[in-house]
């Protein structure tokens, strides 16, 4: 009896978790399909989500990892590719290097395409239970930054 209750749960649970992730999948906008389509044209593996507040496509283009933000109607607001802080610009590693956060612990780079144009290179790092990302400009500028606990 315990094995058919136990069966019978985990069926279950596996058509709740099915269901979401295909609900998911059918219901990203065109516009955002077409626009990822048009700007990616090489994007492999590409792996769309919902998470209530946006749409997510996640994908590769070469060796590169992207991710890619857009907005519930369907546009475009910003897209973050993976990077390694050695592969920023100088006066970015450098602003990184002298900046408030440089003895905390790195935990990674993206350069971040937004909306308006603008090509920003977040750090984020952590200290004990904070966690902060710190946006410079391609001329070592702090932009922004937020954090967290």
């Amino acid at each position: 009896m315990k094995r058919i209750f136990v069966a019978a749960l985990f069926s279950l649970v596996s058509f709740f978790f099915v269901s979401v992730i295909q609900a998911q999948v059918v219901s990203v906008p065109n516009k955002s399909e077409q626009h990822l389509a048009e700007k990616y044209p090489d994007a492999k593996s590409i792996n769309w989500s919902n998470n209530v507040t946006n749409y997510n496509a996640k994908f590769n283009v070469g060796a590169d990892s992207y991710k890619a933000i857009y907005h519930m109607d369907g546009t475009w607001d910003y897209t973050e590719k993976n990077s390694d802080i050695k592969k920023f610009p100088e006066a970015v590693q450098t602003s990184y290097k002298n900046s408030r956060i440089a003895k905390w612990k790195y935990q990674s780079a993206v350069v971040v395409e937004n909306n308006k144009g603008e090509v920003l290179y977040r750090v984020e790092a952590k200290k004990n239970i904070e966690k902060i990302y710190v946006f410079f400009d391609e001329g070592g500028k702090e932009i922004k930054s937020a954090s967290s606990l």
